[in-house]
């Protein structure tokens, strides 16, 4: 990408043949855009599979930035696939109808009449399959795009009458979500409860009305952006801030059983970018985790905090669940905190980002997430694993018809 600065709009001929990643099918636009001259019709665009990474872009400072979302804004979420392994279909048999649950700790997959989901931009799906938007409708917790390996179809799989799947994407930062997924962009824990106000605001919607009464299935996975903001977040102040959070939660939604997720560690992402002059600069020019870009003290700092706060979590959580209430707990579903990417191989590790910053999970992590929360779904505290193996596809657990969420 050649940006000349004499005029803000005025860009000289941009040819980007700059693949993203070498695992998707992108669209490169070749555009002529000039600010006497930019209609739609000068935009020639033709596809690439990208099977290597060319790094023919030329970057004038912080202009990278504008280039990337132009070379972002052209992919398209056609044709993506990941590496082999990879996970199989959901192929579990059917059950038959369970019958009503009198207490939330014997619920199954066929009692839950909602799914819902709070969180940043990891359960709104940012990026995910390398394009500038948020892919909804194929993330891990409520998606229901056709075929997503998700939460939310695997509950439908066993309720087709489920609600708040959601579908198709939104663009970043939108508050408002989509179907019951209410995770926003770059959310912090103090933010979860204007999440909630929308969640609450919905249920009273004519659509979703009558499952207020019924059983709902949450997923709560936050903490990322405040690990991201090493010197401003405490554990002190995320455990307060989570009590509030678990509190609104539990008076003011009911019949829930809440999935909370721990964090992995975030700064594995800065050793991957190595093999990639891409990532090495889309990185720190995005600027998404300020503490990663920051300095090695800042990175130590943020895996320091990554298991204070999961320790924090797994605490409050405890204590919300020794309630025992019966229309309401919480469940620490751990997953992916002990992932360790950043000791695979750096091949395998970009395919677990995503191609647009290097920084997000991409849809192959997003489906291995999907897979290690069901399956933890089933198994008592002891037994949940703790992580995801990338060189042994994962396979969804089929419950029988004893099986309760736990």
């Amino acid at each position: 990408c050649r940006a000349i600065p004499d005029h803000p709009f005025d860009i000289q001929p941009l040819n980007i043949t700059h693949y993203l990643h070498p695992r998707a099918s992108i669209k490169i636009v070749t555009a002529h855009t000039h600010s006497h001259h930019n209609s739609p019709s000068h935009l020639h665009a033709h596809t690439r599979s990208a099977h290597t990474r060319k790094h023919i872009c030329e970057m004038h400072g912080t202009l990278f930035g504008l280039c990337l979302l132009g070379v972002a804004a052209a992919v398209v979420s056609g044709h993506y696939w990941c590496p082999s392994p990879g996970p199989e279909p959901f192929n579990c048999p059917k059950l038959p109808s369970p019958p009503p649950a009198s207490d939330v700790r014997k619920l199954r997959p066929g009692n839950i009449a909602a799914v819902m989901a709070l969180g940043d931009s990891i359960t709104a799906g940012f990026a995910m399959k390398d394009g500038p938007v948020e892919y909804r409708g194929s993330v891990y917790a409520v998606g229901g795009d056709e075929g997503a390996l998700t939460i939310g179809n695997f509950i439908k799989f066993y309720n087709p009458d489920v609600k708040g799947l959601c579908t198709g994407d939104t663009i970043p930062l939108v508050k408002t979500g989509k179907g019951l997924n209410f995770a926003v962009s770059m959310a912090q824990v103090h933010n979860v409860p204007d999440q909630i106000d929308e969640l609450v605001q919905h249920l009273q919607l004519p659509e979703y009305r009558d499952v207020i009464d019924q059983w709902k299935l949450l997923t709560l996975f936050i903490g990322a952006n405040d690990v991201c903001s090493c010197h401003s977040t405490t554990p002190e102040s995320f455990e307060a801030q989570l009590r509030t959070v678990m509190t609104k939660i539990q008076k003011e939604i009911p019949k829930v059983f809440v999935n909370v997720m721990t964090i992995f560690n975030i700064s594995q992402v800065w050793n991957d970018h190595d093999d990639s002059r891409y990532c090495e600069i889309a990185v720190p020019v995005l600027h998404e985790c300020g503490c990663l870009n920051s300095n090695a003290s800042d990175r130590l700092r943020m895996d320091e905090l990554g298991l204070q706060i999961n320790a924090v979590t797994r605490k409050v959580v405890a204590d919300y669940a020794a309630l025992g209430e019966a229309n309401f707990t919480a469940v620490v579903q751990p997953g992916v905190d002990e992932l360790a990417f950043g000791s695979y191989n750096k091949t395998v590790a970009l395919d677990f980002l995503s191609g647009l910053d290097c920084f997000h999970p991409s849809l192959c992590a997003d489906q291995g997430m999907a897979l290690a929360i069901w399956n933890n779904m089933f198994a008592p505290p002891a037994r949940k694993a703790q992580t995801i193996d990338p060189f042994d596809g994962p396979t969804a657990y089929c419950p029988s018809i004893d099986d309760v969420i736990q």
